[in-house]
């Protein structure tokens, strides 16, 4: 699915989202709803450095959120970060901001590649294989994340 495919769904299935845009993390734009493509741009570039900016008071150790919610009288500025990609989109005042994150975070999720969930079925396999053949389970890391097992 593409980025305008993703935030017209997602504009379909939310009312409470009056605009939204996908960006990376240096702020270069992917998709917006907006149709002003330079203010879409320029919003991008604003939000990546206000994600920036919350990494360096939290302390770099922590990384960037994951999530950041802006609370106006007029609506609600909601941010969510997924892998590389990075969503920004504008409530009403009356929204419920747990929903409209996951409607974001799904939103995202349609973008995301899908090979590292290959991997990870295929480490599953692999221990399932090994304990149904009576060995027990798979010698692993406890992260479950190895491919040398999915091979």
């Amino acid at each position: 699915m593409d980025a305008g495919q993703a935030l017209s769904e997602l504009t379909e299935i939310s009312s409470q989202i009056d605009f939204a845009l996908i960006f990376d993390a240096r702020g270069d734009l992917i998709e917006a709803t907006l149709t002003d493509r330079q203010r879409a741009e320029s919003l991008a570039f604003g939000a990546a450095a206000l994600l920036a900016c919350t990494t360096r008071v939290a302390g770099v150790e922590r990384g960037e959120p994951i999530q950041v919610e802006l609370v106006y009288p007029e609506g609600n500025l909601l941010f969510v970060r997924q892998d590389a990609l990075r969503i920004v989109a504008l409530t009403s005042a009356d929204s419920i901001s747990g929903l409209a994150f996951f409607e974001l975070r799904a939103c995202l999720r349609k973008l995301a590649d899908t090979k590292p969930s290959r991997r990870r079925l295929g480490t599953l396999r692999a221990r399932l294989g090994a304990w149904m053949e009576g060995s027990g389970p798979a010698a692993s890391d406890g992260r479950g994340d190895s491919d040398d097992q999915a091979q």
